[in-house]
């Protein structure tokens, strides 16, 4: 094959050329045509009119930034919002180059994208930076595509950034939430597990060995109560003692387990029962109570965190503060229930304490912070050294609304009312019935959606005067009552 039959490198055909011709020719005849449709056409030229007034509408009062470049990088248009976005005004930034909206290590990178939209392709959704006219870099999703000219041509590009700060720092926040989420459910097992330990040894050491002694003792009473009455008398005494000795044992370890109380009276009895049975150990410490709030305006489901919140700062006080007065104050502020340990002691760092290298035990700081929070309440601590340490909680519990629930049954001899608002309790709603037969409770309940049904001798009845109902786990149905806000 000769070298006529090759192109040369770089050497555009004739036939190319004289197609590439033909088709700049038919171009140019297209618009002509078109100016003079519109010159020509008043209808015509008032509706491109109105079209090109409709997209100048939506291009400035578009909500993301928009920047026009030209192939230079020089800015040469913007709408509004980037005024708003950047800090710079109109007449500030048009003629700067795109160069200042970038700090210089990261031009680099979006000169890159850039260079791909040189290259005619569009892209979308870019996670980049951005900084304003004082300085602040906020990370941005980014959409850039070339705008071609008649002549189909790049002559600019546009630039639409959406200023993603707000969802970046909720992903730092849920990052942080799951972190701190595992970290309090590996605790909550370390916890739990060092409970179990506890209550193992407890068992074994304290009960196991007063059941073990006393079966010895009766063994022997056996065999001298027929010898020697007197004796084995005052070896029943003795055991009988010591039996005494062992059920106080089961009571004590039955209420650092959950404090039986709670359930039976309430959270402010608790509070007074814990007191009194702190002051034993440590007299010396002077607890001022201030409660200014009602047994039933407290949730039933917050009362057993507020009380495992007192009952560890004030372990926590008497351990480590070195006070001589702790106050507990528990009030109703407006829509919040809130709770405050203070104590006039030394003090700490509570960055210090916080350490994530810190592998505090059982419920401490930051499992008491986590098991508030993670029923909506808030947690604050206020120390420093030598100023006293006070321990803050506030749970939103809305305004509560006083409900009564009726059920009328003559024949009954007891009837209680139970449901989600008290953790089906049987021992803290029984109703009370009047002379008609009607068995009445009102109860304060706080916004919400409860479920709930009567047991009544035993055997358990739905609310015939609610329709409203919901299948339970048991095969039948619960009633359902929603207290608005």
């Amino acid at each position: 094959m000769n070298n006529s039959e090759h192109k040369k490198a770089g050497e555009v055909p004739e036939d190319f050329s004289i197609q590439l011709e033909k088709t700049g020719k038919e171009r140019t005849v297209e618009l002509q045509d078109a100016v003079t449709k519109l010159e020509n056409d008043p209808d015509e030229r008032r509706r491109v009119q109105t079209q090109l007034l409709q997209l100048s509408r939506v291009f400035r009062d578009a909500t993301d930034p928009i920047i026009i470049e030209d192939l230079s990088g020089t800015i040469i248009e913007m709408n509004r919002e980037a005024e708003q976005s950047y800090g710079w005004s109109r007449d500030e930034l048009i003629g700067k180059s795109i160069k200042v909206l970038f700090l210089p290590e990261r031009y680099q990178i979006a000169l890159q994208v850039r260079q791909q939209c040189l290259n005619g392709q569009e892209v979308r959704n870019w996670e980049g930076y951005r900084v304003d006219k004082y300085g602040r870099e906020f990370p941005t999703l980014v959409t850039i595509f070339p705008l071609v000219g008649e002549n189909g041509r790049i002559e600019s590009i546009a630039t639409i950034t959406k200023d993603i700060s707000i969802l970046k720092k909720l992903e730092l926040e849920l990052r942080d939430s799951q972190r701190r989420l595992k970290e309090f459910s590996r605790k909550s097992i370390e916890a739990l597990e060092a409970d179990r330990k506890a209550v193992s040894r407890e068992l074994h050491d304290s009960i196991g060995g007063n059941l073990a002694a006393i079966k010895f003792v009766l063994e022997s009473i056996l065999k001298k109560i027929a010898k020697a009455p007197d004796a084995a008398a005052v070896s029943l005494e003795k055991t009988i003692l010591q039996l005494a000795e062992t059920i106080k044992d089961c009571k004590r370890i039955s209420a650092n387990l959950r404090p039986e109380i709670i359930d039976d009276r309430g959270l402010l009895p608790t509070i007074n029962w814990h007191i009194r049975r702190f002051s034993q150990h440590y007299s010396q410490i002077k607890i001022i109570q201030q409660i200014d709030v009602n047994e039933q305006e407290v949730p039933e489901l917050l009362k057993i965190v507020i009380y495992r919140v007192i009952q560890e700062a004030l372990t926590n006080a008497a351990a480590h503060s070195k006070a001589d007065t702790i106050y507990i104050r528990l009030k109703k502020s407006g829509n919040y229930i809130e709770a405050e340990v203070e104590d006039n002691g030394r003090g700490f760092d509570f960055e210090e304490v916080l350490n994530p290298g810190d592998r505090m035990s059982g419920f401490g700081l930051k499992s008491m912070r986590e098991r508030v929070e993670i029923i909506g309440g808030s947690f604050s601590l206020h120390s420093l050294s030598g100023t006293g340490t006070c321990i803050r909680i506030a749970f939103p519990v809305g305004e509560g609304r006083s409900i009564e629930f009726v059920l009328r049954m003559p024949k009954a001899q007891q009837v209680i009312l139970m449901g989600d608002f008290n953790k089906w309790n049987p021992k803290t709603h029984p109703m009370r019935k009047d002379e008609n037969g009607v068995w009445r409770k009102t109860v304060m309940i706080y916004p919400g959606r409860y479920e709930y049904r009567f047991w009544a001798d035993g055997e358990w009845y739905n609310d015939p005067r609610n329709t409203l109902r919901c299948p339970n786990c048991f095969d039948s149905e619960n009633n359902i009552i929603e207290v608005l806000s």
